[in-house]
């Protein structure tokens, strides 16, 4: 498992960061390696940028599993950026959550030769995906129950 994790933002000066922080069930207990779907679960983290910076940000949460066909987005949340400049500029950190309902029906059924084994990955992207602000974290491997 990977979470928590982080990455960069490349900005000068001052770089930012995405962050993961947990992987949790709906009442924010955190999960181990497996994630029962029926129950539901979120995604939390951060997302740290230059507060002279202004405008709107996605973090999507992107699932593959092994061996088997599921390769897809399975859930985004928006990010408003809001401007706060000081001089020296600082950052500002933006939480985020991707929650996931039990139930959904996002990960299909698991037939008989699936693996069940899923990587997870998180993306932060800035405006439109032609800019280069954005990031990823690699949350590794859990088994979708």
């Amino acid at each position: 498992m990977s979470v928590p994790g982080s990455n960069d933002i490349p900005f000068t000066p001052p770089s930012g960061e995405f962050d993961v922080d947990s992987v949790t069930d709906l009442g924010g207990n955190v999960l181990g390696n497996i994630i029962d779907v029926d129950r539901g679960f979120q995604v939390n983290g951060r997302v740290q940028l230059p507060n002279w910076l202004a405008g709107n940000g996605h973090v999507c949460i992107y699932a593959e599993e092994l061996g088997g066909p599921f390769n897809k987005r399975v859930g985004c949340v928006a990010v408003t950026i809001t401007t706060d400049p000081t001089d020296p500029p600082i950052l500002k950190t933006y939480a985020w959550t991707v929650q996931f309902p039990g139930n959904a029906g996002i990960f299909p059924d698991p037939q008989p030769d699936d693996s069940q084994l899923y990587r997870f990955g998180a993306v932060f992207t800035y405006g439109t995906q032609l800019t280069d602000i954005q990031s990823f974290v690699d949350m590794g491997m859990y088994l979708v129950d």
